[in-house]
């Protein structure tokens, strides 16, 4: 149950904070500092953010029990997120600057964005698993 509950929810953050961060805080950002072809905002395939930030979520829910140590969860949630931030983050900086025409800046910039999102997705994740339910006496 715990997995849906973190897949919906986590999910619905992933795109929330997706939207707010590429969609209007550095929106202006990356259209002067990224020369990519995008889609026009009329154009873009909501349903395919929807998908991915699920799917993200999904991966994050399966990934994380296995390595949960029993501690707070907030705290454990927190490590996890940074962990995976970095994961998904820190060769995308390097992807992106080595592939596309923009500046070593705006790739960081790039990557720093999605670790934060990532890092609060993971300590959301953390949160709803909770803690560790210890095994009822003999």
């Amino acid at each position: 149950m715990k997995l849906i509950i973190s897949t919906i929810v986590v999910g619905i953050l992933l795109f929330i904070l997706g939207y707010l961060t590429y969609g209007v805080i550095l929106a202006e950002y990356f259209k002067t500092h990224a020369s990519m072809p995008m889609r026009s905002p009329e154009d873009m395939k909501m349903w395919a953010f929807i998908v991915g930030s699920l799917l993200r979520a999904l991966l994050l829910a399966i990934i994380y029990p296995p390595g949960y140590k029993g501690g707070s969860p907030a705290g454990e949630g927190f490590k996890f997120g940074l962990y995976m931030g970095l994961f998904f983050s820190l060769p995308g900086v390097f992807y992106l600057w080595g592939s596309s025409p923009v500046s070593y800046q705006t790739a960081i910039i790039d990557g720093l964005s999605n670790g934060i999102i990532v890092l609060l997705a993971g300590l959301v994740t953390g949160l709803i698993y909770g803690k560790k339910e210890k095994p009822a006496a003999a």
